[in-house]
C-alpha cells in the first residue's frame, strides 16, 4: 500500500542547492518512492541556534511503499552521505530532512514522531508545505491554511527560486 508523505529538507552548509538536489535526486532514485511535488526554494533564518547562515528549504511530496521507519532510515542515509553530523541540536548541518506528514499516521516513538512535533511552529515548513500541498486537512482534523494563520509572526521565509527555475529535470520528470 502507498502512503502520501510530505517531507522537509534543509540546508545551511556549503552548496546548500547542490545538497538539496542530491537528497531529491537521491529519493526519486529510491524504487519504492514516487517524488510528487517539490515547492519552490525559501532562504530562511536558522531555527533554534542563532550565529549560523540562513538555510535553503524545500518542501517534497512522495508516494512510497516504505514504512515510516524505513523511509527514516533511508532519509537518515542520504543525510550521513551528504556529511551531516548531529553535534549541536538545530545546529548547522549540510542536510537536514524530516518526515513532516506520513498519511494520516500518528506515530510517537523514541525514534520517530509523526506528524513531526514542532512543524505547526516553523514558517519555513508550513509556506512550502502549502505551496506544495495546498490546504490539505491535516490528521488531527486541522486544515494547513488554519494553522499557519496560527503561527507565531516574524519568521522570515523569503522566496529564492521557483521550482522550475532550480530543479532542472526532477521537476520535468515528477511534477
Amino acid at each position: 500500500m502507498s502512503a502520501a508523505v510530505w517531507l522537509s529538507l534543509g540546508s545551511n552548509l556549503g552548496d546548500r542547492q547542490e545538497y538539496l538536489l542530491g537528497a531529491l535526486q537521491r529519493l526519486s532514485a529510491h524504487p519504492a518512492i514516487e517524488l510528487t511535488a517539490v515547492s519552490s526554494l525559501y532562504v530562511t533564518e536558522p531555527w533554534g541556534v542563532s550565529g549560523q547562515e540562513d538555510y535553503f528549504n524545500i518542501v517534497a511530496g512522495l508516494n512510497t511503499g516504505l514504512s515510516p521507519t524505513e523511509l527514516l532510515a533511508y532519509t537518515q542515509n542520504i543525510e550521513n552521505a551528504a556529511g551531516r553530523q548531529r553535534t549541536i541540536r538545530w545546529g548547522p548541518r549540510q542536510l537536514d530532512i524530516d518526515i513532516i506528514l506520513f498519511g494520516d499516521k500518528r506515530i510517537n516513538s523514541d525514534q520517530l514522531q509523526i506528524p513531526h512535533p514542532r512543524f505547526k511552529e516553523r514558517m519555513f515548513v508550513l509556506q512550502p508545505l502549502y505551496e506544495a500541498a495546498g490546504d490539505i486537512l491535516l490528521p488531527d482534523g486541522e486544515h494547513l491554511s488554519t494553522v499557519i494563520k496560527k503561527c507565531a509572526p516574524g519568521q522570515r521565509v523569503e522566496l529564492k527560486y521557483l521550482p522550475e527555475e532550480w530543479l532542472g529535470e526532477i521537476v520535468n520528470d515528477h511534477s
